[in-house]
């Protein structure tokens, strides 16, 4: 019996690369299962969202092989739609994989396709571009920005020790205001997490309290204009304190924007370098699906 249809969208170059023989024993266990897989591999920068977008509402799912990166843009793609997408983590850093608990074995993806539940979850937009996880303002998207700029093919962990030693050599902090529905949180922050999901890169857990399907975004806030005093809040969120730190403001809301006092700020979202302050943030509310197993608890 005809299952329907599984898009399986692969991006060749990202993290360390998936194992070569895993979309063809895909393709292979999902047609003995009566569905109808196809393949498409992503060609550039904002490729797999318009693959993504290009699926029927009556697909069983869409399958997403790649990093972070790559499950925001098929999850753009999908954005206000039935249809679910299917997580498979091949990144550097997987967030979304941890986050949901998703392993990457051609068992658990079959299972997940085959019997898993769409669970609904926010998805933010920042300036217009949507993100599943968090948008960092500052430090980080400096960084980022500056990785990719000098990537050339698969990204490994060990590309960012560089540029993060040299940032925190020559990187002036800025001064940022920051209002959250209507109401100001904070004008003298030098570094800003936006947060629909608490994991950030290297099992941080910056923005710990939030929901992905309350309909409000968690936005943290570290007064720091200083690398050592960075360093210091960075230290406190290692251990989890940071959220209590009176340095720290911390805020919920469904409508946040951003300024700078000293120009613009680089904004990354999901681990990609994306525009720049000043930049207002919205919430989608449960406006897009990832398919989990039946067994997981509430999102």
């Amino acid at each position: 019996m005809t299952q329907g249809v599984v898009r399986v969208i692969v991006n060749p170059i990202s993290g360390r690369g998936h194992d070569r023989e895993f979309v063809p024993e895909l393709v292979r266990h999902l047609a003995l299962r009566g569905f109808r897989p196809e393949v498409c591999v992503t060609e550039r920068s904002g490729h797999a969202r318009k693959l993504a977008g290009a699926v029927s509402d009556k697909a069983r799912c869409v399958v997403s092989v790649g990093g972070d990166g790559t499950h925001r843009e098929v999850l753009a793609g999908l954005l206000g739609r039935p249809v679910p997408a299917c997580i498979v983590p091949t990144g550097t850093e997987n967030v979304l994989g941890q986050t949901f608990g998703f392993s990457g074995t051609i068992h658990s993806v079959v299972d997940r396709i085959q019997n898993g539940r769409a669970a609904a979850i926010d998805m933010g937009v920042a300036g217009g571009h949507p993100f599943v996880m968090f948008s960092g303002i500052g430090f980080d998207a400096f960084v980022t920005r500056q990785v990719n700029e000098n990537r050339r093919g698969a990204i490994h962990r060990e590309a960012y020790y560089g540029p993060i030693v040299r940032s925190l050599l020559r990187y002036k902090f800025p001064v940022m205001a920051v209002t959250v529905d209507g109401r100001l949180l904070a004008d003298d922050v030098g570094y800003i997490l936006v947060g629909n999901t608490p994991l950030y890169a290297d099992h941080l857990r910056i923005a710990a309290r939030a929901v992905a399907d309350d309909g409000l975004l968690d936005v943290v806030c570290f007064r720091t204009q200083s690398r050592w005093h960075f360093l210091r809040l960075y230290l406190a969120a290692r251990g989890g304190r940071h959220l209590d730190h009176p340095d720290v403001a911390y805020g919920q809301g469904s409508h946040i924007e951003v300024r700078s006092c000293d120009g613009p700020v680089p904004v990354q979202t999901d681990g990609d370098a994306i525009t720049e302050t000043p930049i207002t943030y919205t919430v989608r509310h449960q406006a897009v699906r990832l398919l989990v197993r039946p067994e997981t608890p509430h999102t």
